[in-house]
């Protein structure tokens, strides 16, 4: 062997450490291809179960936000009186129900009667407005759209869908009895739950566990003070500017409208419509007062009402929570459309703290 050839190994064991080389990083990337194929296979599979009991899912969080409505009234009692926060908590409970029998049984009768004769009255004002408005070229064209329209929202199939909400669960009745039941049981004891949770993480991550909750807790707590405040003040004003117009139906109008507030952005559209269909009986004048009146409110509750208090609780972009009532709403009917902006709560603040703040670094001014 010359001077130049003994640093070199033989040809042929050369050639076996390059193909055994090669081996080990095929393998590796197998192994690496073959864990991401399994994790990706695995997500998809939780995706699917979560989509499988949504319905559920979505019951139960409704069950949260009455507990967290419940609790915090037991706890203001209880740190203004020698009552424990449980006793308070029946308290609430009683109150509430009391309330509700109390207002049932006094003015139960009238509602209902009111809704009866709205009820007449809208179709000679939807005739008397199909009549107006054949007077002009484009008249034919609105009818023939919200007649398709109308066919649309009362087809079978969209109304099953709609519907299917409780009917895929336990029914309507059963499923608002799981949520008034499991809304008692989380609101007397929280913190067992929340243990429970904890426990299911390493145990130097608990301490991100417990504030993750109590984070999302006050925001949920605030986003709920907001809506009844919001639906509160809507009902009054409504009732109010209803009565200075002279329209009918004053009070079921501002019911409508102080309910369907609780739905942000989209819910306040759809309370002008009844408003403005009986506005067009009392002739054109009055529909454009109830226009104004409505507009002026919502501006009032939009630009006044709800930003006062949302200086306590996570800022939504309105195009995002707007996005998410909609995909959910198409996704899992009315009750994923009520629930879009509390989810959304609870999605903001969580990718504000675990990812915004612990991934990425950055300060962030939680609520």
């Amino acid at each position: 062997m010359s001077f130049w050839d003994k640093g070199r190994m033989p040809e042929s064991e050369a050639t076996d450490r390059e193909q055994a080389g090669g081996w080990s990083t095929s393998r590796l990337l197998t192994k690496r291809t073959l864990i991401v194929v399994a994790v990706v296979a695995a997500i998809v599979a939780l995706l699917l179960m979560v989509w499988q009991v949504a319905q559920i899912l979505l019951l139960i969080f409704a069950s949260i936000l009455l507990a967290l409505f419940l609790r915090s009234f037991a706890v203001t009692i209880s740190e203004h009186t020698a009552l424990t926060v449980n006793a308070s908590l029946i308290l609430v409970v009683f109150i509430l129900v009391t309330s509700f029998v109390l207002i049932g049984a006094m003015y139960g009768p009238d509602i209902a009667d009111g809704f009866y004769q709205l009820s007449l009255q809208l179709p000679g004002t939807l005739d008397k407005m199909e009549h107006n408005l054949k007077h002009y070229d484009w008249g034919p064209a609105f009818l023939d759209t919200l007649a398709r329209a109308g066919r649309a929202l009362t087809d079978p199939r969209q109304l099953a869908g709609i519907a299917g909400i409780f009917s895929t669960a336990f029914g309507g009745i059963g499923s608002t009895l799981i949520v008034l039941v499991l809304s008692l049981y989380l609101a007397a004891d929280p913190k067992s739950y929340i243990d429970s949770a904890a426990r299911l993480v390493a145990q130097e991550r608990r301490a991100r566990v417990y504030e993750a909750f109590e984070r999302l807790g006050h925001a949920l707590r605030w986003w709920l003070l907001s809506r009844i405040v919001s639906v509160v003040a809507i009902g009054i004003l409504t009732f109010v500017g209803l009565l200075i117009l002279g329209m009918p139906f004053a009070f079921i109008l501002s019911l409508v409208a102080a309910v369907l507030n609780f739905i942000p952005h989209i819910g306040p559209i759809i309370a002008t419509v009844p408003a403005v269909m009986v506005g067009l009986t009392e002739g054109g004048s009055m529909v454009l007062y109830v226009f104004i009146l409505y507009a002026v409110i919502q501006v009032l509750e939009s630009y006044l009402i709800t930003p006062y208090i949302q200086k306590q609780m996570i800022s939504i972009a309105p195009a995002w929570l707007l996005a998410a009532q909609l995909v959910m709403g198409a996704s899992f009917g009315i009750l994923g459309f009520l629930l879009a902006p509390p989810l959304a709560v609870v999605v903001m603040v969580l990718v504000q703290m675990l990812y915004v703040r612990d991934v990425l670094g950055e300060r962030m001014e939680l609520p």
